[in-house]
């Protein structure tokens, strides 16, 4: 009964040793890619050195199958995260798009408002000589037209920069003249020369000022 138990370990031991052996082979083999493919077409094993073999290599190819796994889910990941932002971009400029869509056709239009305040602005002084009062109803009608175009730009998001009473702002304003006043602070604007417009949160172009300097002239 000795021998017997003598000739099993035996056996189990050499068995052991050739599983060990396909181990270490199949170990070295981990490092190239396993095809999933060999997984299906194995047969089922007929020993225990076969049941081993088996099993390290399945082991071997799930490990492969993880890091293939983690490396499609980095790259799925970052191209979903730069498909939204992709989207994201396209609807902002959409908007943006959407809400400046009149922005040029209201530049277009300034240039109309400059003429009928000139047009203002220079017949004051020649209705007072006016006999015949035909200049004042003119006037009044070039100043009408104005004002109704002006309410048609205020309510398509056109705001007059103010410049009555204020400092120069680079934001805003251009300084095209400088005057030596003793009277009112240096930076305070004296006149305006031009009109200057925001259309919403954009500035079309600055107001054209004239400003108060303490040390000097134009």
């Amino acid at each position: 009964m000795d021998d017997n138990k003598r000739d099993e370990n035996d056996f189990n031991n050499e068995d052991n040793n050739e599983a060990k052996d396909v181990d270490e082979e199949k170990g070295n083999k981990s490092s190239s890619n396993i095809d999933i493919a060999d997984l299906e077409q194995m047969a089922e094993p007929a020993s225990l050195t076969e049941a081993l073999e088996s099993l390290n290599y399945i082991k071997n190819a799930f490990i492969n199958l993880k890091k293939e796994f983690d490396e499609l889910n980095e790259k799925y990941l970052k191209i979903l995260a730069d498909s939204e932002n992709f989207r994201k971009r396209i609807i902002r400029e959409k908007e943006e798009s959407l809400k400046y869509s009149n922005e040029g056709l209201v530049k277009d239009l300034l240039p109309i408002l400059d003429y009928l305040d000139l047009a203002i602005n220079h017949s004051a002084s020649y209705i007072d000589s006016d006999v015949s009062g035909n200049l004042k109803v003119f006037v009044d009608g070039v100043k009408m037209a104005n004002n109704e175009f002006i309410k048609v730009l205020l309510n398509h998001g056109v705001k007059i920069i103010e410049t009555k009473n204020k400092e120069f702002d680079p934001n805003f304003h251009e300084v095209v003249e400088m005057v030596k006043d003793s009277v009112e602070p240096e930076g305070k604007i004296i006149e305006e020369k031009r009109k200057g417009y925001i259309y919403k949160d954009r500035l079309l172009r600055p107001s054209l000022i004239c400003i108060s300097k303490s040390d000097g002239s134009c």
